[in-house]
Parts: structure tokens; sequence; C-alpha cells
């Protein structure tokens, strides 16, 4: 698919969820759908260095605090521009102002973009854990700065006043959904952009920086210069994701502009997800993104970076290579030629085992500190279960159809477990629809070509489907 073809597929899409967003009419949906796209954007944009470059950046929270703080700025010089202006050598931008949000985060990155930029110009030339520690280190400098600003707000942060709704052509949209319908371009831009690198020879450039800098400088590669491009464009992206921050929460104070779950989660994502491709940052960040906002509404906020980082353990130990490097991993033995319906069918086995099995442990910590704590630890058991088969089945493990066979006849139990303790309308509904996935996957699972898939060994030549 050509890229400009890549871009109006993606902004279709994007106008899709925006369309089923708004006619949700839900405004917990699009906080919770505003902060995933944002972790979308910041994710693709920390690959852009860290994925493509390998080179681990620390300080994403400083460049997506320098644009929500660009923001907050300009919101206050916006907010008396003759009085800040006059008299000073920016006086003739006075008519400018108050500028839009598209402006603020088009400024924001611009700003974030130049940092970045002299940032790699002083740091890059400093590998692995010396350069990964020169970027927290700045992060750290850019706080203490903040924090000593009082036109910002300093330590004791700054509000924004925003109004409650605002025109877009002809259209009259609720602020809320107009940060979303932001956001949303946000996301398909950075995504587009980090496509593009994907494919371009400055994306073969950054390859071979990653693969062996030292062999790509000999060999005549650019590498100052490339990395140097990577740092400006990824400190871009973060920057102008966060722009809309002050105005989606109304309130910025430095601690939680520079907050952790920024850092780590900007890593999280790409790693989870897979760094060798654009997919990968996508899917980490709705995966992660999706689970911390379920995990708020029914345990607390606080196991959100629990989560994330027992994911991340168990991905780098596991799977270094992320969800995407697994299934194409699986693909090349699978299906070496061209997708078949039994690969095909495999992996959207594998992934309902990984999604119910991560959803199950989430649901079932309530349920153990409940009065029916045995029936919580059962659900964990099964949750880990379909995690290990998620596993076996996409590394093509001899183990793995006896595992997943074993897990889905355990889901059934608890499935009917549940109908028989729960009878609301609701919970018959949901179990009885999982009871019958998992007689489906059950029956496949037990078909001649899958079998023969997985009794194979490790040298074997694929199977044909």
């Amino acid at each position: 698919m050509r890229s400009a073809t890549f871009l109006i597929v993606a902004l279709a899409v994007g106008a899709a969820v925006f369309a089923l967003a708004v006619l949700a009419r839900n405004d917990y949906l699009l906080f919770a759908g505003f902060v995933v796209l944002q972790y979308v954007v910041l994710a693709t944009a920390w690959n852009i260095l860290g994925g493509y470059c390998g080179y681990v950046n620390f300080g994403t929270a400083a460049f997506f605090a320098m644009g929500a703080y660009s923001a907050v700025c300009l919101h206050k010089l916006g907010a008396n521009p003759g009085r800040h202006l006059s008299g000073t050598f920016g006086e003739f931008l006075v008519p400018l102002f108050p500028l839009s949000i598209p402006t603020m985060v088009v400024v924001g990155g611009l700003v974030s973009g130049i940092v970045g930029l002299g940032m790699g110009y002083l740091t890059l030339r400093l590998r692995g854990v010396f350069f990964a520690i020169a970027t927290l280190a700045m992060a750290v400098v850019l706080q203490t700065l903040v924090i000593n600003w009082d036109f910002v707000g300093g330590s004791r942060g700054a509000y924004i006043i925003r109004p409650e709704s605002v025109s877009v052509g002809p259209l009259t949209l609720s602020y809320v959904e107009y940060l979303f319908l932001i956001m949303i371009i946000l996301a398909v831009l950075a995504l587009w952009v980090a496509r593009l690198i994907e494919r371009s020879r400055l994306g073969f450039g950054f390859a071979t920086i990653r693969d062996d800098e030292l062999a790509a400088e000999a060999s005549g590669v650019p590498t100052l210069r490339l990395k140097l491009i990577a740092t400006a464009l990824s400190g871009a992206l973060m920057g102008m994701a966060g722009a809309p921050l002050p105005y989606y929460i109304g309130y910025v104070e430095p601690s939680a502009a520079f907050g952790l779950p920024y850092a780590v989660n900007s890593i999280a994502m790409p790693m989870i997800g897979g760094t060798t491709s654009w997919v990968g940052p996508l899917i980490g960040a709705i995966l992660l993104g999706t689970l911390q906002q379920i995990a708020t509404v029914t345990i607390s906020s606080v196991v959100n970076l629990l989560i994330v980082g027992l994911l991340l353990v168990v991905f780098v130990i596991a799977a270094p290579i992320g969800i995407v490097g697994l299934m194409q991993e699986f693909l090349r033995t699978a299906a070496p030629s061209r997708l078949n319906v039994r690969s095909i069918a495999i992996i959207v086995i594998a992934s309902y085992c990984f999604l119910v099995g991560i959803l199950g442990i989430i649901f079932n910590l309530q349920t153990t500190g409940a009065g029916f704590a045995w029936l919580g630890a059962f659900g964990i058991i099964v949750g880990m279960l379909n995690l290990a088969s998620a596993y076996g089945l996409l590394k093509l493990q001899a183990w793995a159809v006896v595992l997943t066979t074993t897990t889905f006849v355990s889901a059934i139990v608890l499935a009917a477990t549940h109908i028989w303790l729960d009878r609301t309308a609701l919970s018959y509904s949901v179990h009885s629809i999982m009871i019958a996935i998992a007689v489906l996957a059950l029956w496949y699972l037990q078909k001649p070509d899958v079998k023969s898939l997985y009794g194979r060994q490790p040298s074997d030549p694929a199977v044909a489907a």
C-alpha cells in the first residue's frame, strides 16, 4: 500500500472511530479514548528513536511536558497579549492571539523538536546506558526549570479554563469531542510518519544504526545526521501529543506533566507490541492503554504501572520480539508462502487466549477479596493458563495443543460456575458466548492439520495447509 493510500485509509478509520465515539454520547469513553490515542502518539514517537535506531530514550516525559507547558505559556499570553508582549520584540504577534489548539500543537511540536535536536547533538555521541541516563538527566533538569518558572505556574501548577464547546466548520462540538478529534488526527499523523520512515532510505539508515552502528559508520552511513533527524522527529511528535494536555485535564503541575507513567508506558508499549514496525507501538498502546483504563474503573489507577511492569517483564523474558514479532515468526513456519485459513484461525485463537487471560486476571483480582475467593483464585489460574496457551500456540510448542485444550475445558467449567452463581441476563449472555467460543476452539484444535503443525520438530520443513 502506498503512503498516500495508507494516509487516506488511516484518516477514514479515524473518522469512523470519531463518529462512533460521538454517537455513543459518553464523556468517559471520549476521555479514555483521548488517553489511549495519546499513548499511540507517544509510543510511535519513542519507537522512531528507540525502535528504529536502537537508542533507548528515558526522556519521553520531558518532551511531552514541553509540549504541555508550551500550550500553557501560549494560553497565558493569549489571555492578555498586550500586557506581556507590548514593548518587546514580539509585539508584532499581538494580533495573532488567542491561538487555537491546533496552532499550539504545532508550536509545541516545534519547541520539542528543536530541544530534541539540541539534546541529540549533545548526547548522541554516548551509547547504551550512558545515553539513557543522559536523557533521564535532561528530564530532571527541565522539570527543575519549570518548577522555578513562575509564568507557567511553577511548582503550584497552572489552571486552564476552557470553553464548553467549539465550532469546527459546520459542526459544533463539545470541547471533549474537539480534543478527541485533535488526538485522532495526531495519532494518524504519527503512524503515517512512522510508516513513511520505515519504508524509506531514512528507515534503512536507521536499521543499519540499530544493527551495527560501527559497521554503518565504516560503510559511509551518516550516522550522526540520521540520529539527529530521529531525535528531532521523535521529540516533535511527543511535544505535539503533550500540547492538548492542559485543556484535557484543566490543570497542569510539573509532577503530573513529567510523570513516570509517560516514560514507562512509552517504552513498554512498543516493546510489547514490537519495535521493528509501525504496527507494534499501535498494538501495544491500544492494548496497554485499554487495560489501564479497565483496571482504573474496576480496581484502582494504582495498579496501572503494576500491569505494565508485569507485562513488560514477561515479554522481555518470553518474547523480546513483541507481539508483531511473535506473529511474524509463527507465519514464517505455518504459512511460509501465503496466508491460509489454518494460520489465521490459530492467530485468532491465540489472540483470544491472550486478551481473555489478561482480562480474567484483572477482573478476578477483585473477586479474590469478596465472598467467592476460591472462584477468583480459579479465574486467575485460568487466566494464566490462557496466557501460556497463547504463547505456546504462536511459538509452535509441542505442548501447546494439550495445554490449550486443558485451558478451554477449565474456562468452560469456570463460565458455567459463574452462570450458576449469577443468574443475571448479562452474566448469562457473556459466559454463554465464552462457552461457545471455547467449544468451537476445542473442535478446531483437534483437526489433523493443526495437530500435524504442532507435532513437527523445529527443524522440520513447514507443513502445508
